[in-house]
This record gives structure tokens, sequence and C-alpha cells, in this order.
């Protein structure tokens, strides 16, 4: 039999400086896996992710199309280019790197300039490490002040990888659902 195309189609973008653990959580969630060795990415990689969702007591098939940008300033142009259509993104910084929290303004701006509507979500990444240097609270008062979704996450042991793109992922079906 057939599999039942999905309901909805949806592009995520994920952001952040290099080496915060973008392309991990993607692998970590697509792949169930977590490499240890870094590799930045080069452009832009893409995966995809079928799941279905449990939206207001219904399911639905849903894909995911992840786009993996580059976190390199030298793909700026790039990046915004690969950003519109978007219907969410997850913007990462590393909780033992404070200058990748200090640059989430940057990328939530520049996202938001190409997708205004769409569903953010500020990732604390690497909370399995013990030399822990972002306080949660520096997360928590992001989503207050830009009133998006916030989660703490590791890619290494996976801790709320999976929430973190299913919470998402029903914020933008109900976002599409509403249009």
């Amino acid at each position: 039999m057939p599999e039942e195309s999905p309901e909805f189609m949806l592009k995520m973008v994920a952001l952040g400086d290099g080496a915060t653990g973008k392309t991990s959580c993607i692998m970590r969630y697509t792949e169930d896996r977590f490499g240890e060795s870094y590799k930045a990415t080069i452009g832009t990689d893409i995966a995809l992710k079928n799941v279905t969702l449990n939206v207001k007591g219904r399911e639905i098939k849903t894909q995911i199309v992840l786009w993996d940008l580059a976190g390199q300033p030298t793909y700026k142009d790039l990046r915004q280019r690969y950003m519109v259509g978007s219907s969410m993104a997850f913007i990462v910084f590393d909780v033992t790197r404070p200058p990748t929290f200090l640059s989430l303004d940057m990328w939530y701006s520049s996202f938001r300039i190409a997708c205004p509507r769409a569903i953010v979500a500020v990732v604390a990444n690497k909370i399995d490490r013990s030399d822990r240097r972002v306080p949660t609270e520096a997360g928590k008062m992001l989503q207050e002040w830009w009133n998006v979704m916030y989660i703490e996450t590791s890619a290494k042991d996976g801790t709320n990888i999976d929430k973190l793109f299913t919470d998402v992922a029903t914020k933008a079906v109900l976002n599409e659902m509403a249009k």
C-alpha cells in the first residue's frame, strides 16, 4: 500500500554561529546519532524527516525539510536567500561559549526580516557539558522579549532534541492552519 503524502511540508532553517551544534541537533533528530568530530557545514545541507504530529487531537502527517545553514560570516548573503519561505527556525547557541549567545540578536533579526511570521525556537545546546557559562535565565529572558520558544538541549545525549523539533513543527502546523 503506498504511503500517504504529507498534509504539510514545512521548511525549517538551523541558524547560529559555527560549532554551536546545529548539524548535530539535526543529525540526532533525523538519524539518532552523534558525530564526535566537528566538521564545518559548507554552504547548506538539507535533511528530511517525515513525522506524524498530534495537533489539537488530530494526527497530521508532516514532512519537515531541514536546511542546515553554515554559521560562518562568509555565508551571510547565501543564508539570507535560503531563509526565505521558512515556516520555522531554530537558533542555536553553545552554553559553554557566551559569544554565541551574544550573537543571537543578529541571527534573530536577520531571520525576522526574511520570515516575520515564522515560528522561532532559541536553543541552548551542549547542556551535558560541565563547563556551562550561559545560565538558563539568559535564554528565558530572550523567550519573553522576543515571544519565542526556548529549549535546552544536548545533541550528544539526545536531551530534548525530539521535543524541540516536535514542538516547533506543531506550532508551525497550527500557524499554517490559521492562514
